[in-house]
């Protein structure tokens, strides 16, 4: 798995798949992101990172960490372009 830093925030990851655990924190807490108001049924199984009404800016999130709050996004060409790539040290040998 590719899990790197992004330029941003040192809490912002882009990954080609979800991560197990969090580098951030350690933990198992890195679960599907959800944004808006989740229902009673969603909120209470506890199988979704909620992000609440403003999503991320400039693309949401497609995991989170429940515990630290960190933001792990797609690896896309779509989102590297968005959230300006990798951390310079972090960029892969073409």
């Amino acid at each position: 798995m590719n899990c790197n830093p992004i330029r941003e925030r040192e809490d912002w990851f882009i990954t080609d798949r979800k991560p197990t655990i969090c580098p951030r924190c350690n933990k198992k807490e890195v679960k599907k992101s959800v944004f808006g108001m989740p229902s009673a049924e969603d909120y209470y199984e506890a199988k979704y990172h909620f992000q609440g009404c403003i999503p991320d800016f400039p693309k949401p999130r497609t995991w989170g960490c429940c515990h630290c709050d960190a933001a792990f996004f797609k690896d896309t060409p779509r989102n590297r372009a968005a959230l300006g790539g990798l951390v310079p040290h972090q960029w892969p040998k073409d």
